[in-house]
């Protein structure tokens, strides 16, 4: 009986057939187990990174002057809102920081001698204050009652702090020597009362997603139009922060109008640097006396729908 030396052709198509099948059904079972590590490689990633960012801005927001947080559109409306007083959303968060480096290094300890001082002489007299300050263009802002929010919870956008040209009645430039400040001698610009406490401040803050902005504005005044962005940076996306600018900065009768270097209008100045990318929305709410901050984001998964993440976080 002869036996057979090889396959027939109806039998090689066959195990053809099986055999990109099974190929088929690994390639897409591959496919299925890629997908889902890069879900949650991604998941990990944007929740570090979106925590990260909460944790910066709450760090920055936490030592702010009270009742100095807006809200603020720069769509060339220019409007804006106390945080506690908002009646809408609005695209960007604004504030006053307070010199807390400079604080906790004991340059000066945020208490006025009220017995020492003079206020005929505008002197204040500020224990272990340090002169260096007074290189930095310091501004100083009484406390009153901000600590119990009751003083200038309305007037943040009607003339309190300089925000968008409007008046800054409530920060005041100030000469500083050893162990006294002296406030400028603009008639026009002086305070209606004197406290004990007080907060020193350099610089204001924003945060606005590049949607909300224009990129034409970043480039031609971020860091005195020095600032280069990443290739292929998504600009709509990314969140940046802004900083190194004085709304509250006022020249004998002028207020300035200095705002930051993404804004759409007035003396735009300052520094820019990005917060995080894959931005998909950010907004600040005003709850039960603290500021919750929202941020959700978002990353394209090759083969997948785009994975989601939203995350919030309350500063007292």
């Amino acid at each position: 009986m002869e036996m057979r030396k090889g396959f027939t052709l109806i039998e090689m198509i066959f195990v053809i057939v099986i055999s990109a099948v099974l190929s088929i059904g690994s390639f897409k079972a591959i496919e299925a187990l890629y997908i889902r590590s890069a879900k949650a490689k991604a998941i990990t990633d944007m929740t570090l990174r979106s925590q990260i960012v909460l944790d910066q801005l709450s760090q920055l927001i936490y030592n702010r002057i009270p009742n100095s947080v807006i809200g603020y559109d720069a769509n060339g409306s220019n409007e804006c809102e106390a945080i506690d007083d908002l009646s809408q959303s609005y695209p960007i968060i604004e504030w006053i920081g307070i010199m807390d480096d400079e604080l906790l290094q004991n340059k000066y300890d945020s208490f006025i001698d009220m017995g020492e001082s003079n206020r005929t002489s505008r002197v204040l007299a500020t224990r272990d204050i340090r002169a260096e300050l007074d290189a930095d263009n310091v501004n100083l802002i009484f406390a009153g009652t901000f600590d119990e929010g009751a003083e200038g919870a309305v007037s943040a956008c009607e003339g309190a702090f300089g925000w968008h040209g409007r008046d800054s009645n409530l920060s005041f430039i100030v000469d500083i020597d050893e162990n006294s400040t002296k406030l400028t001698d603009d008639e026009d610009h002086q305070p209606e009362d004197i406290y004990e406490k007080y907060y020193l401040s350099n610089t204001a803050y924003a945060v606005a997603r590049g949607k909300d902005l224009n990129i034409s504005d970043l480039e031609s005044n971020c860091d005195g139009g020095n600032y280069i962005f990443p290739e292929q940076l998504d600009f709509n996306t990314t969140l940046f922060l802004f900083y190194g600018y004085q709304p509250f900065e006022y020249q004998s009768g002028n207020e300035v109008d200095e705002t930051f270097c993404g804004d759409s209008i007035g003396t735009r100045e300052g520094n820019v640097s990005i917060l995080a990318t894959d931005i998909n929305a950010f907004e600040a709410e005003y709850i039960n006396r603290t500021i919750r901050l929202n941020i959700d984001m978002n990353r394209t998964i090759r083969g997948a729908t785009s994975v989601y993440i939203s995350k919030q976080k309350a500063i007292y």
